[in-house]
């Protein structure tokens, strides 16, 4: 196995103890956002502590299936309360805090997000398709293959967590939060990529990558794992560019784009308005005036003369 394939199987999740490492570190980031923010201090009850702690770490895994009628893997699966437990006594209770210190460390930290992204993009593509295998044989009357159920449930996957702890309105208040923008993104580029064989949307996206050459596809002739690769390096980058010690969890190259392109309508209509017609220019202007003015004078005092005469 080359090294290509190596981070191939990383990115695609494809590894030994892949779903032990991706489901610890999940906890691990949870323990630590609640450590580093409401139980800065230790401040709270123990319980409350490690609740906030699964809900962070695991809310998506907690809520997202029973938008679906499926059983969440919170109760089926005993290897993520375990490592939630683990997490939180690391975090929490090991003396002179040192689990708590070493976590914050950077190369920790850059260890603690790829894993925890790992999983993210693992659970956009796994929930986009399950909700394929469920609405594929029922798709509206519009288009042959069903579009917003594949994209709005693992969407709702990265975003429970926000809409439980914060409510609705506190959670969209400032606009649209990046793990909703993340999830739109990432989830309708795997769909589109790996399931819609039939329509405009799919045949066109897959159409484009072609033409871009066979180096884009870096030799991924299957579009699932493709998509996976692509979804997975993008989460890792802006997951890892949106620490702290980088460019911060504001950063967002969607903000970026809109940003630029709101910049940009900006200026032309700033150009629209304030390049002036020609009347208005004339009429506005003090020479032409006095000129006007003089001419009137003028006339009227030519007119005068005539009726003397």
């Amino acid at each position: 196995m080359n090294a290509f394939e190596v981070v191939v199987a990383y990115l695609t999740g494809e590894f030994a103890y892949a779903a032990e490492l991706q489901a610890f570190w999940m906890a691990m980031q949870g323990a630590m956002a609640v450590r580093n923010g409401p139980n800065a201090g230790k401040k709270l009850h123990w319980f409350h502590a490690f609740c906030l702690s699964v809900l962070t770490g695991y809310a998506g895994a907690l809520f997202a299936p029973l938008w679906m009628g499926r059983p969440t893997s919170m109760l089926s699966n005993d290897l993520n309360f375990a490592v939630c437990i683990l997490a939180f006594l690391i975090v929490n209770c090991l003396p002179f805090d040192a689990g708590f210190k070493l976590c914050n460390t950077l190369p920790v930290r850059i260890v603690m997000t790829a894993f925890a992204q790992l999983f993210r993009a693992n659970g956009i593509a796994k929930f986009s398709n399950m909700a394929y295998e469920e609405f594929k044989d029922s798709p509206s009357s519009y288009y042959p293959t069903p579009v917003f159920g594949p994209i709005v449930w693992p969407t709702l996957l990265g975003n429970m967590g926000g809409l439980f702890a914060n409510g609705v309105n506190a959670y969209l208040a400032k606009g649209m939060p990046w793990p909703f923008q993340n999830g739109l993104v990432c989830a309708s580029f795997y769909h589109f990529m790996v399931h819609d064989t039939k329509g405009v949307i799919g045949q066109t996206l897959r159409r484009a990558i072609r033409s871009m050459g066979p180096s884009v596809r870096m030799g991924l002739v299957d579009n699932k794992v493709f998509a996976s690769v692509i979804v997975s390096a993008f989460m890792h980058i802006v997951g890892i560019l949106q620490l702290p010690n980088f460019l911060g969890s504001s950063f967002s190259p969607f903000n970026s784009l809109g940003a630029a392109l709101l910049y940009i309508t900006t200026l032309s209509g700033k150009s629209k308005s304030t390049t002036p017609s020609t009347s208005t220019s004339t009429a506005s202007n003090p020479v032409v005036k006095k000129k006007r003015n003089r001419g009137r004078k003028t006339n009227a005092n030519s007119n005068g003369a005539k009726k003397e005469l």
